[in-house]
């Protein structure tokens, strides 16, 4: 794989981060920075990986399923990202923002979120690509997207509150739309 196709695989495999980190930082989250980056970084290094073991035959399951369990929870955050959104009560969203972002939801959310992960791992096996490069390239642009998510999120919604997080819902679900019809790894 050249120089460049690893970049795109990044790049590609980070807009779930991001997406995620956007609302994330518009929920007011931002104050929780490294542990969010952190523990995506560590799945999207570990979860190609946990997938080149796994091997060929549970590849078209998984493909399947991690595509679909992906583009659910986005849907599940997007929807809950405009019901807050548009509910009256603003600590309720702050509390569940600081539920989510606990080690166990985050755990939780990036486990969701590098499903799909699985398979790009069961590809690396297939190809000339050292698995361990992939994976750092992976987990480099995923913690990049999480950072830069969380700091547009948190300038979001200071300037423009709660438009920010519906938008960012919306974002969500049209990126489920896309991971559930293979448009992203």
């Amino acid at each position: 794989m050249s120089a460049a196709e690893l970049m795109t695989v990044g790049l590609i495999i980070g807009v779930n981060n991001f997406a995620v980190a956007l609302l994330l930082g518009a929920l007011g989250q931002e104050g929780r920075r490294w542990r969010i980056a952190g523990v995506f970084g560590v799945f999207e290094f570990t979860i190609p990986l946990v997938g080149l073991l796994i091997g060929s035959v549970a590849s078209d399951y998984l493909a399947d399923a991690g595509r679909f369990i992906s583009a659910t929870l986005l849907v599940g955050l997007g929807l809950l990202a405009i019901r807050e959104a548009t509910a009256q009560d603003a600590s309720l969203d702050e509390h569940l923002a600081a539920k989510v972002t606990t080690w166990g939801g985050l755990m939780l959310l990036a486990a969701g979120l590098s499903m799909d992960n699985l398979v790009v791992g069961f590809a690396l096996g297939l190809g000339d690509t050292d698995p361990f490069l992939l994976s750092a390239v992976i987990a480099s642009f995923a913690v990049a997207y999480t950072l830069l998510g969380l700091r547009l999120g948190t300038t979001s919604r200071r300037h423009w509150g709660r438009s920010a997080q519906a938008a960012s819902g919306l974002l969500l679900i049209l990126l489920a739309v896309a991971v559930a019809a293979g448009r992203f790894a």
